[in-house]
Formats: structure tokens, sequence, C-alpha cells
């Protein structure tokens, strides 16, 4: 079977409203952090060589406007889903709307991802011809998962999740992507970040210089 010449990529957006809690910051701080990467992980898809439609999962209303405005496409969540639901919800929309597409599901808080990240992970896909998932930097997380339309494949994002996937039948990706696998979670996480984005390094150092992180 030939692979589609672009793949089509699912963005999971948590609500601002919840997501990061792991960073000792003020809510309203957090919010923003979340804004910020999620609007950063949705153009950086877009942009990448090997993606065309970018699907986004969220219940976030200022999420989903920005995702619209960078030419992405919503998928509204409703009530927030959790992360296996709403990368359910997200696979099955896709399927209607690119029915030849493979299919990768990102996590939205990426704060080092470069197009080039994506095209080079979709280029081991192609070669491989396998379902693949990329792990966090700690090994233990995933941030991506990618596999063709006609192969059905769980979901078992959480804790654990890459021994799950893996036990699902994803193969990890053999590339070293360090934009895909440095998601932002704690605040050991921000202080250590190297953003390629100037703005986005620099709207980060803004939210979080008003108060410690540890």
């Amino acid at each position: 079977m030939s692979l589609p010449e672009r793949v089509a990529v699912v963005v999971l957006a948590k609500d601002a409203r919840t997501s990061k809690t792991r960073l000792t910051v003020e809510p309203s701080r957090r919010q923003q952090i979340a804004w910020c990467l999620a609007a950063t992980t949705i153009r950086t898809a877009l942009a990448a060589r090997s993606v065309g439609d970018v699907y986004v999962v969220t219940s976030d209303l200022h999420i989903a406007a920005d995702a619209e405005a960078a030419g992405a496409h919503v998928v509204p969540e409703g009530s927030p889903l959790g992360m296996n639901r709403a990368a359910a919800l997200g696979r099955r929309h896709t399927k209607v709307a690119s029915p030849d597409s493979a299919i990768a599901v990102l996590v939205a808080d990426l704060p080092c991802l470069d197009p080039n990240d994506l095209d080079g992970l979709i280029g081991e896909f192609r070669e491989r011809r396998r379902p693949l998932f990329v792990a966090d930097h700690h090994g233990v997380g995933t941030t991506l998962l990618i596999n063709d339309a006609l192969t059905p494949m769980g979901i078992a994002f959480g804790r654990g999740s890459a021994h799950m996937h893996r036990r699902l039948g994803y193969e990890p990706a053999r590339r070293s992507i360090r934009g895909l696998r440095l998601d932002l979670d704690t605040a050991e996480d921000l202080q250590h970040l190297t953003a390629p984005n100037p703005a986005l390094r620099s709207q980060l150092a803004r939210i979080s210089a008003a108060a410690p992180l540890n």
C-alpha cells in the first residue's frame, strides 16, 4: 500500500484553565503559557512540508479561535474529555475529513518543536511503514503517535504511556528529535527551555519572571 504524500496531524490542546498544573506559577500565568505553547505547536505543524491538514481538538475557546485564524481545523471537544478520548475523537474526525491520510496525534506543549522535526519523523514512518510513537525526554510519556489510516491502533496517553504504547504495537521512533521529545510540564522544564522561536522564548520568560518556579 502506498502512503499519501502528506500526513494529517491531530493536535491535543487541553483547556488552558486546567493545564500545566505542575508549573508552580499562578493560574493566570499557567493559562498564558498553555495558550502560547498551543499556538506555537499548531503553527509549527502547519509549517511542516510533510503535513497536510491540522485538526485541533480542544474545549478552550481561545485556542480554538487562534487555531482557526492560523489555518487549522477545530474539532470541538465540548467538555474536556481527557487525552485518550480527545485523541479518539480527533482520529474519528480526521478519518472522515481526510480518509486517505496517515494520522499523527501530537501533544500541544512542545516549545522546541521545529517543522523539520515533524518532517523527519514522518520520513521515518514512511521508511519503516510501521506505527510509531515518540517518547518524551524522560522516556516515560508520549508526545506523538503515528499510524496509517487502515491500521486500527489503541491510544494510551497518561502515566507510563511510552511503555503502554509499545505494548499496543507501536514501535519507538529511532531518530533522536529533541523538539518532539521536550514537552513542557514542570518548573524544571521551563527553567531549561531553549525554544528556537525568539518570540516564544521571550513570552515564556515574561510570563514566568514574576513568580518563583521552585
